[in-house]
């Protein structure tokens, strides 16, 4: 039986997510900074509704799909001290200043000669924050990790190979 590297070469847990061209060295009106890890990423679903139409007497109907729509994608990742883009990215959201981006999911593939670069990428077109959660809930008695967490809408998916 072959090994699930072998045939599965994209597995789960090797990943990036970045806010446009990770190439771009000017911070300063980006909102995901490159040296967060994630620890939760979801993947868009794309879906498209059914119009149905009949033509004259015909009495069969005919379907055709309609514009595609896009899920939500949440994102996750731990707290960390001095880190308020989650809620700086949010604040621009509610008010009138520019809030939309580009988000990449970068999809690492674990072995061969393109060891540590994105196999598959996810690019998230215009998207913008609906919901946030600062941390997660307090609780003494927990020895669990503070966890931060976003809502992206997007207006369009790309998916390109690498």
């Amino acid at each position: 039986m072959a090994r699930a590297q072998i045939t599965d070469f994209l597995h789960n847990f090797r990943y990036n997510v970045v806010e446009g061209d990770p190439n771009l060295l000017d911070r300063s009106t980006k909102f995901l900074s490159i040296a967060a890890g994630f620890t939760s990423v979801s993947i868009p679903e794309v879906s498209t509704d059914i119009a149905e139409y009949r033509d004259g007497l015909s009495p069969l109907t005919k379907k055709f799909p309609t514009w595609p729509t896009f899920s939500d994608v949440t994102i996750e990742r731990g707290v960390v001290r001095g880190d308020s883009e989650f809620f700086n990215w949010m604040d621009a959201a509610a008010g009138t200043s520019g809030y939309r981006a580009d988000v990449q999911i970068q999809h690492i593939h674990r072995t061969g000669w393109f060891l540590n670069s994105p196999a598959r990428i996810y690019r998230l077109l215009e998207a913008f924050p609906i919901t946030m959660k600062v941390s997660s809930d307090l609780a003494g008695d927990s020895g669990d990790v503070a966890i931060a967490s976003m809502t992206l809408a997007l207006e369009g998916l790309e998916l390109i190979e690498g």
